[in-house]
């Protein structure tokens, strides 16, 4: 059976609203459960397995933000005038957030550390801040910004590209990023080369997906990627086990089946039709899934200054209480900003 492929230049597709929302779970869920992975000195082996098992579930959440990008954003007749509007719609959250996280910071500084602000203190301090990333999670924007500044060249190849040589490209980007991580990570620019060849490798791989033909039985895709998903994780699970193992604190190898995992759950959101109906919930956190990312950090740390982190009690429970909480708060801050004059502008 031909699976028909779903009208792409349609910005309301409700499969990319869901995956998008499943995603932004998923990352929130990953930082959550980073604290105890990072703490594996701290803990019981039992409940750093636990949280080893909640980060690895949700490793595709950033490369298919990446993919979905591709998708939405590759392929089509741009203006300088749209291209500045999509870049803007990124830099200024970004920003707006950026500078909240600093002035957090800031008041932490002052009131649990007695550091004594001046006018100078302040202006350097966010200065180096912006430049060296408020946050840990706000490396992925930095990265995003600049392949948003790549995006006119790439999408000018893609016009004239056929699918041949774009998966040339994506076999070439990934390859790099293989050859790079496991033998020339030591290299000074080497977080650069792998950071660009892996997400220009998801930015068209995105495009690509949806725009080649599936000639076999949906179930057969649908079991494909079931068993893909299993074994990667499974695989990335056991991977940053032993490496923990032998080096005593926890280790965030390159995994390569990092790709296979977001492979096969954009595929399962893509090709399976029940992913295609439309979820209140999933709705709601899709529309508010960047600003998601930016703001959940922020929340994740409040609840830690109060002593409420996946530490406090069982993760098994308190992984998905926590994330669960932050979502919620996080969500119903960002609509109240919405609500505000000009709060559209730094919510989504």
């Amino acid at each position: 059976m031909d699976i028909v492929k779903k009208d792409i230049n349609n910005k309301n597709i409700i499969w990319i609203d869901n995956l998008r929302a499943i995603c932004a779970i998923g990352i929130v869920l990953l930082h959550v459960a980073a604290k105890m992975s990072r703490s594996y000195d701290k803990v019981s082996e039992n409940d750093w397995l636990i949280s080893n098992f909640y980060i690895n579930l949700a490793r595709f959440g950033v490369p298919i933000f990446i993919m979905m990008t591709g998708l939405l954003s590759l392929g089509k007749q741009y203006t300088f005038k749209h291209f500045t509007k999509k870049f803007s719609r990124v830099l200024v959250p970004f920003l707006f957030w950026s500078f909240i996280y600093i002035i957090f910071k800031i008041l932490i500084l002052h009131f649990k550390n007695h550091i004594i602000l001046n006018f100078n203190f302040v202006i350097e301090y966010s200065y180096l801040e912006l430049v060296t990333g408020v946050a840990y999670h706000m490396w992925y924007i930095y990265m995003l910004l600049r392949i948003y500044l790549l995006l006119p060249l790439i999408n000018q190849w893609i016009m004239v590209s056929n699918q041949k040589q774009q998966l040339c490209f994506m076999i070439v980007c990934f390859l790099v990023l293989f050859i790079f991580c496991k033998f020339f990570d030591t290299i000074y620019l080497s977080n650069y080369i792998m950071r660009y060849a892996e997400f220009l490798g998801y930015l068209v791989l995105g495009y690509y997906l949806v725009r080649r033909k599936y000639k076999y039985n949906i179930k057969y895709y649908i079991i494909s990627c079931v068993i893909i998903f299993l074994l990667s994780y499974l695989y990335i699970c056991f991977d940053s086990y032993t490496a923990t193992i032998n080096s005593g604190v926890y280790t965030e190898q390159f995994k390569p089946w990092d790709l296979f995992q977001a492979l096969s759950v954009f595929l399962l959101f893509y090709l399976v039709p029940i992913f295609n109906k439309k979820n209140k919930i999933l709705s709601l956190i899709s529309e508010y899934s960047y600003g998601i990312y930016l703001i959940h950090v922020l929340i994740i740390g409040l609840f830690d200054n109060i002593g409420l982190d996946a530490l406090s009690f069982n993760p098994l429970f308190s992984i998905p209480i926590i994330t669960f909480c932050t979502l919620i708060i996080s969500i119903l801050l960002l609509y109240i900003l919405n609500k505000l004059p000009l709060g559209k502008y730094i919510v989504k």
